[in-house]
């Protein structure tokens, strides 16, 4: 068994590796080619929306298909898609149609395929590596992603000047096969349950049973709510730094890249730090404790900007913002990981893809109000108030919740999945 998991934990790293890295290279690339093209940002931006809406709108079908099919086959049969996908616009771009249009299509479709691959990969991680090895393989999963975050775009700005945008898609379409070829040898129900044969119910059906089934449990309920609540007023953060550094202290722009970079930085070594470590006990203290000292991390970035601190120079606040951000990430993965092992323990695996799409979708929808907001309110106060409001009323959240002591025993009591399982 312990060769079995192993074998999965190296074949998974690799596949997820490949497959990430070779996005991050091919997304980061795209952009820069539609900006070089049309020089507007709009048209940068709908990339990006892009990429983001399918997985917050379809988020919960694949959650529910992933609980309905073989994990497996969704999977490979996602890596392989996105290969081929590729192949056709690589084709249609190369000697038909080479406009922007067709890159946007080759997005849009190349996140809904993404949206299910990674769902069903998601709500697999238990079934392949089992209880005792399931934060080290979440710890790598997110080392594998981590890796991807930063070097994508190093690659993806050094390949720029070399290659034609076609090359990009070759690249992206041997990842995609390597993945896919990797999730082929890899054992995804070694500790998987019986499944019980599909009731004939149609999906939608099914997601209703999924919703129903998060509403019955509190431990569930609260942390969608919380994570819904918590993603709005940290979306400060990746409005609120660009404009602190480049318009608020006039710093360079690769001074922003690379402050933006130690985020990455920080949840890579956290990652593998944390794969390397037993599992995490006092949960509820990590992720409360997390909570509190993400939000104090948050309110002191805004430092920067305070009144008083305007005439202390950048080469003091250039490496102060670097270590910030730096704990800003480290916090974070203390807060999530925790949280991911939680779920994936305490959910039945009937229910694991559903209630992991509901998480994502709840917590993503969030996000794209707040940087609207918070990009407007940006230009009405001060940065560190802006930052200062965010912080408190994420610590205020927190106080609250343990105020009410309901949300801690869950916590403590989540990691007994007998307790938590409830049959459809």
């Amino acid at each position: 068994m312990a060769g079995a998991i192993q074998k999965n934990l190296i074949l998974f790293l690799l596949g997820k590796m490949t497959a990430v890295l070779g996005s991050s290279i091919y997304g980061f690339a795209i952009g820069l080619y539609i900006l070089a093209k049309t020089g507007s940002s709009l048209n940068f931006a709908i990339t990006l929306l892009l990429s983001a809406l399918p997985r917050i709108l379809l988020s919960p079908i694949a959650g529910t298909i992933s609980d309905r099919w073989n994990r497996k086959i969704i999977i490979i049969t996602s890596d392989f898609a996105c290969a081929i996908w590729l192949m056709i616009v690589f084709f249609i771009f190369t000697f038909l149609y080479p406009e922007i249009w067709v890159l946007y299509l080759a997005t849009a479709v190349l996140s809904i395929l993404n949206t299910f691959y990674s769902n069903a990969v998601t709500s697999a991680i238990y079934n392949m590596v089992g209880p005792d090895h399931l934060q080290k393989a979440m710890s790598l999963n997110q080392a594998a992603a981590s890796l991807s975050t930063i070097l994508g775009p190093v690659l993806g700005g050094v390949f720029f000047g070399l290659f034609n945008i076609t090359t990009f898609m070759i690249i992206n379409i041997i990842t995609f096969t390597i993945s896919g070829l990797a999730s082929v040898f890899i054992q995804y129900d070694l500790f998987a349950e019986k499944k019980e044969k599909t009731s004939g119910n149609s999906v939608f059906t099914d997601l209703k049973l999924g919703l129903s089934y998060v509403k019955e449990q509190a431990f569930i309920k609260n942390l969608i709510m919380i994570s819904i609540f918590l993603n709005f007023w940290f979306a400060v953060f990746p409005v609120a730094l660009p404009y602190l550094v480049l318009s608020v202290r006039k710093m360079e722009s690769y001074q922003l890249g690379i402050i933006e970079g130690s985020f990455s930085v920080g949840m890579l070594i956290m990652s593998i730090f944390l794969s390397t470590r037993p599992e995490i006990k006092r949960k509820e203290l990590s992720i409360l404790g997390g909570l509190i000292a993400m939000s104090c991390v948050l309110i002191f970035i805004g430092l920067p900007s305070f009144p008083g601190m305007m005439n202390v120079t950048n080469g003091i606040f250039f490496p102060y913002l670097i270590f910030m951000v730096l704990l800003l990430s480290i916090f974070i993965m203390i807060i999530n990981m925790p949280i991911m092992v939680l779920l994936q323990k305490s959910t039945p695996d009937h229910y694991r893809g559903r209630v992991m799409s509901l998480l994502e979708t709840g917590a993503s929808a969030m996000a794209p109000i707040g940087y609207i907001l918070f990009g407007f309110l940006l230009e009405k106060m001060p940065v560190w108030i802006l930052l200062a409001i965010c912080g408190l009323s994420i610590i205020s959240l927190i106080l609250y919740h343990i105020k009410r002591k309901t949300f801690v025993e869950h916590l403590r009591n989540a990691d007994k999945p007998k307790e938590m399982a409830l049959e459809a």
